[in-house]
């Protein structure tokens, strides 16, 4: 089993990966209307992994 550690640093790697190509896209085609979803879904994984908070995670897990 991973631990906590190396689990989150994969999902901020994911989250910043497609924040990066999400915003290249926009900037590229100068419409972000194909490129909402993948911000979003990146700005939502970076969030998570920052806002993370071990008291209130369970570690029976």
């Amino acid at each position: 089993m991973k631990n906590l550690g190396s689990t989150k640093l994969t999902v901020l790697a994911i989250g910043l990966t497609a924040i990066v190509f999400s915003i290249i896209g926009a900037l590229k085609d100068m419409s972000l209307t194909n490129y909402f979803f993948p911000l979003y879904v990146g700005l939502t994984l970076t969030g998570t992994v920052l806002l993370h908070d071990k008291k209130t995670a369970k570690s029976n897990l």
